[in-house]
């Protein structure tokens, strides 16, 4: 599916030379909720399912695209979202097992947005996207295996990858020195991540992100 996704997001940058287009910029508030749940390995060698647990949080972003003009009626923007920003998710605590802290940043979305037009000032459209960022696990506890031997793990980086999906509706008029207004709900789905340290004990985690965005920008 990433690879579809990623592939018509391409596919639409080759053809917009063929098109009436134009290239917005802006930015975006969200207000969301990222919700995860997992797995992990014990001392005693067994697996515990933690369950599902999720944080509500805000956040800014910044945005770039390119909207083609097909007809009269519809038009498909492609655009990139950046997230300026790092931010703690989860405080992990493992018993025996894993203890660590969980922080996401540099959050980049590619994606494409088909749109449907309404009227001279009111559009309705679909989007699909692919989101990749950064994940680091610090702090990770040092704890003992039943032989008595702690673990050396340091830092973790790791890539936090996901499909995108969402819907929204936008408002062509003049705000200030901006032209559109968007109101969107998009939902991410993270691929799984997994982390081993030296006592060869797993933790896994499976995650998905809702966000209600409010976005304003300009087109040129």
């Amino acid at each position: 599916m990433k690879k579809l996704i990623i592939a018509a997001i391409s596919a639409s940058f080759v053809a917009s030379a063929a098109f009436a287009d134009s290239t917005n910029i802006g930015f975006r508030i969200s207000s969301g909720n990222l919700a995860a749940s997992g797995s992990e390995t014990t001392n005693q060698a067994s697996t515990v399912t933690q369950s599902e647990r999720d944080a509500d949080f805000e956040m800014g972003s910044i945005f770039v695209e390119r909207q083609i003009e097909t007809n009269d009626k519809f038009s498909i923007t492609i655009g990139l979202d950046y997230v300026p920003m790092t931010a703690s998710v989860a405080s992990l605590t493992g018993g025996d097992g894993t203890d660590a802290k969980v922080s996401a940043g540099n959050l980049f979305t590619a994606y494409l947005q088909p749109t449907f037009i309404v009227n001279d000032s009111v559009s309705l459209f679909g989007k699909v996207g692919f989101a990749s960022g950064d994940l680091e696990i610090t702090d990770i506890s040092r704890q003992a295996t039943t032989a008595g031997t702690a673990s050396t793990d340091g830092a973790q980086d790791k890539t936090l990858e996901g499909t995108v999906y969402g819907i929204g509706a936008q408002v062509d008029r003049a705000f200030g020195p901006f032209d559109f207004v968007r109101l969107e709900a998009t939902k991410t789905d993270f691929d799984r991540i997994s982390h081993t340290n030296s006592n060869s004990k797993v933790l896994t985690a499976d995650a998905e992100m809702e966000l209600i965005s409010l976005s304003i920008g300009k087109s040129f």
